[in-house]
């Protein structure tokens, strides 16, 4: 194993996503690997097992739903360690899986996720540029991209909202870097502009970048994401309250 996984940063930043290393407990009530998701199938089963699950009234809002949870799950540490630490992590979708623990006992219905093996990657000194470039592209135009549209095919649900969903997750990696000096500062800037305005839409797996319309100029012309959402994530559906950032109210 790479000792980046087995470091107090990983350790830490794992742990704050809730993304774990190795296999998943025999006592979970349920588990899949992500590359099953790529399958229609089997896809729409899990969906509707995880609809009656989470208490979501339908499809679409089960979908919209599990594309955020695994953004948290598995966005959002891959990008950090990407951005703060300067490592790719490279996985596979059958090393990636989602299980189930008790929910009574951890407090939350929706899924966790565990990776079985993972290849990590760091870049070399005055390559950093190309060798963002190929991890932004293994994670999502090789990896998340494919599942996300299975998913919106089978839950009914448009890109746009499972897009937002993503941003919602990458946004707050990148929103607490001003107070940092130097090198790093100016790496968080960095990637987070090459992500939403930089790049075309190829490193997402998709014609035009999905996350171009999800920025703005904060009061001190800051690149951020938006304090408004431009589509609902469809939460309402299953909660007494709308997002702070929904657009609906």
């Amino acid at each position: 194993m790479d000792p980046f996984l087995t470091s107090d940063a990983w350790r830490e930043l794992s742990g704050d996503y809730s993304l774990s290393t190795g296999e998943v407990s025999p006592q979970s009530i349920k588990s899949l690997p992500l590359s099953e998701l790529l399958k229609e199938e089997s896809c729409r089963a899990y969906m509707e097992w995880l609809m009656g699950h989470i208490g979501s009234p339908n499809m679409s809002v089960a979908a919209s739903m599990l594309v955020k949870r695994m953004a948290s799950l598995l966005v959002a540490p891959l990008l950090s360690a990407m951005t703060y630490y300067n490592r790719g992590i490279g996985v596979q979708l059958e090393h990636c899986r989602l299980f189930h623990p008790d929910a009574s006992a951890v407090g939350t219905a929706f899924p966790f996720m565990a990776l079985s093996a993972a290849e990590v990657t760091a870049p070399e000194t005055r390559d950093r540029e190309a060798w963002r470039a190929m991890v932004v592209r293994q994670l999502f135009a090789e990896r998340l991209t494919p599942v996300m549209k299975t998913i919106a095919a089978a839950g009914s649900v448009s890109m746009a909202i499972l897009w937002e969903n993503v941003m919602a997750r990458i946004a707050p990696v990148y929103g607490h870097g001003e107070e940092l000096e130097g090198e790093l500062r100016q790496r968080i800037r960095d990637d987070f502009f090459y992500m939403t305005q930089g790049c075309s839409g190829e490193p997402f797996g998709m014609r035009k970048n999905p996350l171009a319309s999800l920025t703005e100029l904060d009061e001190n012309r800051r690149l951020r994401g938006r304090s408004k959402r431009l589509t609902c994530c469809l939460y309402y559906q299953m909660a007494p309250e709308y997002c702070l950032k929904c657009p609906k109210p």
